[in-house]
Formats: structure tokens, sequence, C-alpha cells
């Protein structure tokens, strides 16, 4: 009878063995390729959503710059305006008051906004007509306010972002009378504009100044506060506080951008007429608007640049401020 070779015991097993490393090693390749799509995606999506960021911030300059622009124009219209000229020459603070109360309804109405305050000032630099205010006059402004100190010095009409008793936008221009300075006038705009644009676009919008400026703006006193910042956007509600609580940190601030709960934020350093920090401009929106909106859809290439943005101020001898600026 034919015998055939008997198979040695161990052969099934090295076979079974080696299918099993390859499945593994199949399995484990697959594993990473995956590992690396996700990461190589995430890592183009954070890259997407900075960039995104960016373009809010940018975009929101540009509202405070519109601001800047409207409150330097409103100010140049109200220096020429004569009754004013009377009431200053005649000295006469009620004159000077119902002019305001009468000429302010008019611009709100004609540029369809909502907040605006006027302030007029002596050609030594005190408060002279408040139209928020007709009793409080007489302080002495230019020993704190660099705005009206650089204004009466260079006789120049200027617009910033000034610290005084509040944080705001603050236009200045001289008013002359045949060539003679007889005074000067301060439009003051607040934030609510450019909060009110940005919610329109489902962005929440935050202006963050340090508590040590509080030595200065006392009107701010009572506001909102989160850690070493106090919120100046009138827009920032109960829920906006707690939200932002757990964002404010010096890391996060110091690197412009964060990603938390679903949502994307954004903060660039504010500066003051002097180049001197005061604190923060913060914005935040949904994740979701990353395919909804035009105004995010940004580029993928990936940004070298920091998320800052600067508002440079305008020097003593300008007349229109420089703009904005990615460092």
């Amino acid at each position: 009878m034919k015998r055939f070779p008997r198979r040695k015991k161990g052969y099934p097993i090295k076979n079974f063995r080696a299918l099993a490393l390859l499945f593994g090693l199949f399995f484990i390749t697959i594993l990473v390729l995956v590992f690396l799509i996700y990461r190589a995606n995430h890592n183009l999506y954070i890259e997407d959503a900075k960039n995104s960021v960016e373009s809010v911030l940018g975009h929101t300059q540009e509202l405070i710059s519109h601001e800047k622009q409207l409150a330097l124009s409103i100010a140049l219209m109200l220096a020429q305006n004569e009754t004013l000229k009377q009431g200053y020459l005649k000295n006469d603070r009620q004159l000077l008051f119902e002019t305001l109360q009468s000429e302010i309804p008019k611009i709100k109405q004609y540029l369809q906004i909502e907040n605006l305050e006027v302030q007029l000032h002596t050609k030594e630099g005190k408060s002279w007509v408040r139209s928020w205010d007709f009793e409080s006059y007489g302080d002495d402004l230019s020993s704190f306010r660099k705005g009206i100190a650089l204004l009466h010095q260079t006789k120049t009409p200027l617009v910033a972002i000034e610290l005084g008793k509040r944080l705001n936008i603050k236009a200045l221009c001289p008013i002359f009378d045949k060539e003679e300075l007889i005074g000067s006038l301060e439009i003051i705009i607040g934030f609510d504009e450019v909060a009110q644009k940005l919610s329109d676009k489902k962005i929440r919008f935050v202006v963050l100044m340090e508590k040590k400026f509080l030595e200065i703006g006392e009107w701010m006193k009572e506001l909102e506060q989160i850690n070493d910042y106090v919120i100046i956007s009138n827009s920032c509600s109960n829920r906006c506080v707690e939200t932002l609580s757990s964002i404010i940190t010096p890391e996060i601030l110091n690197k412009g951008f964060a990603r938390s709960n679903g949502a994307l934020f954004g903060f660039t350093p504010l500066f003051d007429i002097e180049a001197k920090q005061v604190g923060y401009i913060g914005i935040w929106f949904g994740e979701s608007l990353l395919k909804e909106s035009l105004l995010l859809r940004a580029t993928l290439t990936p940004n070298t640049k920091p998320l800052h943005v600067k508002t440079l101020q305008p020097s003593s001898n300008a007349s229109t401020p420089s703009e904005v600026i990615i460092r």
C-alpha cells in the first residue's frame, strides 16, 4: 500500500499565525491611515477656523473704523454750527445746551444711529457743556485726556478710541471764530452700533478693559467684570458673562484664539490714542457659521501670522486716522 507523507503538526498553526500577523498589520495600517487622515482634516479645520476668526476680527476693526470716520464727520459738521459759535461768544451755556438738544436728534435720525453724545470744551480744555448733563461742567479734562491736550496743542481734528471717564470712540474738533480758537467739541460714540451689526451676522462682540484703568474711568465702576477685565460693551448679557468666564485667561488672550463648546473665539489687543494697550476686543460665533456665512469662507492656506489686529492711531499732525493693519 502506498503511504502519503504525513504533515507536520505545526504547519497549520504557523499558517494561522502568519495570517493573523498579516491581518493585524493590515488592521494597524488602516487605523494609522484613519488617524492620519483625521489629524490632517482636524488640522485643516483648525487652520480654517483660525483664518475665519481673523477674518471676523478684521471685519470688526473695519466697522470700528467706520464708526470713527462717522464720529469725525459729525464733529467737523457741528464745529461749523453758527449758533454754537454764538453761544461761545456770548458765554451762554444754556444756548449751547439747547442747540445740542436740537441738533442731536436730527443727526441720529439722518444717520440712523441710536447712541450719540456731545461734549463742549472751553479753549483751556475744561468741560463746558455736556449734552447728557447740563449741571456738570468745569472739569479740567486736558489734565488726564491726551486727546484734548493734543487737540488744543495742534488745533487739528482727530479721532481715536480714548480712555476718559468712559472708554469709547471720541472725535475731537476745534471751534474757530475768525481763525481764533474759542473752544472745541467732542463727539462720543460707543460700541453698540458695532455690536448690533455683528449680531445681525450671528457674531457676538465684546470690549474688555483692564480693571486697573477704573482709576480713570470712574463712570465704568458699576459695569460687569470678568477676572481682570471690565465688560464695556452693553450687549453682553448674563449668558455672555458665563460663557466668557472660562475663556478669559492670559494664555487665550495672548494666543488670540480659542475653541469651546461648539463656538470659536477671537481676541485682539485694544490700544488707545497713545498706542497704550487698554484691553481687548473679543468676538465669538458658532462653528456652524463656517459653512453658512460668506464672511467666514477663509482659505485653507496655513496662517503664520498672529491673530492680533492693531489699529494705528493718528499722529499729532495728521487730519485723518490710519486704520487696520494685520501684524
